[in-house]
């Protein structure tokens, strides 16, 4: 029989390894999006973003249409990457994700999303929780404690501004270095997106110019992209080598520092909201080529 003494030495072990989880599987689409089924009140199964950089939860126009019942909705005007937008939201709805449920949730209605997907929910869902993505696995692990498996993972510190979440990130031509705090952006499909005012501050048109495209925010406001290639990216102790790097054609609202999942999605991901920080660990998708084609 354990002694008293020894009971008291397991507890906390027992406790971790034993305390409630949930598990919820993802793919990526085309876009490195992290989708995830869910439901919004008595709708058919959606497939939602999840968006690091967000809070709430939106639906597009064209999943309303469909598949989704929302109760009485409202007209706002909100702030967006590309200037001010009319919106319309709905209170008091219910989501479901596998087993977990939120209720009393306000819904906002968007123009976009990302590709095959209904719409997004954002980090705020998960307040005091501990949140795992594991892109070796697809999976999403929502816990109340810590993994007890730590080793490989380097800790950093998140900062929270106007509902989304930044780590620190540094940039590198040559001898010029760039360093910041960058938007851990999950909902952003390219590598690295930054304000051209950056882009002229530290001399980046230098740069060769790999493509050209646009980019789209939830609410239709159209940016042009130009992207070039970096020779060096680090976030902790890892460097990540010929790096995708965008350059919007004009200032948004909202400066751009953006870390997009091109560049995210090659590292495991533990979030503490508990404590504010985030454990990275490189993956099985840290060498891959990255999604920018050349022109």
């Amino acid at each position: 029989m354990l002694n008293k003494t020894l009971i008291l030495y397991l507890f906390p072990f027992f406790a971790s390894a034993m305390s409630h989880s949930d598990t919820l599987y993802f793919t990526l689409n085309a876009q490195n999006n992290i989708c995830i089924k869910a439901r919004i009140n008595n709708s058919d199964t959606l497939s939602l973003m999840f968006h690091t950089s967000s809070t709430g939860i939106t639906v597009t126009k064209e999943s309303l249409k469909e598949k989704i019942l929302l109760k009485d909705k409202q007209n706002t005007n909100i702030q967006t990457w590309g200037g001010r937008a009319d919106a319309e939201f709905s209170e008091h709805n219910t989501l479901f994700i596998n087993k977990l449920k939120w209720e009393d949730i306000t819904v906002f209605v968007n123009e976009n999303s990302g590709p095959n997907t209904d719409g997004k929910f954002g980090h705020d869902l998960f307040a005091k929780k501990i949140v795992s993505l594991d892109y070796d696995k697809n999976l999403m692990i929502v816990a109340e404690t810590l993994p007890i498996k730590l080793k490989g993972y380097q800790k950093m510190n998140l900062t929270f501004l106007n509902g989304s979440m930044f780590l620190d990130g540094r940039l590198e031509i040559g001898k010029e270095i760039f360093q910041d705090k960058f938007m851990f952006h999950s909902g952003y499909g390219g590598a690295i997106l930054l304000d051209p005012k950056i882009a002229e501050k530290y001399n980046m048109k230098s740069l060769k110019t790999i493509s050209t495209s646009e980019l789209k925010d939830s609410y239709g406001n159209v940016f042009k992209i130009e992207t070039k290639l970096l020779p060096k990216a680090k976030i902790g102790n890892k460097t990540l080598k010929n790096v995708p790097i965008s350059f919007a054609a004009r200032s948004s609202d909202i400066p751009m520092k953006v870390f997009g999942n091109d560049l995210l999605k090659r590292f495991n991901v533990i979030f503490d909201f508990q404590k504010n920080e985030i454990y990275l660990k490189p993956n099985g998708l840290f060498k891959l080529a990255y999604n920018s084609k050349k022109k």
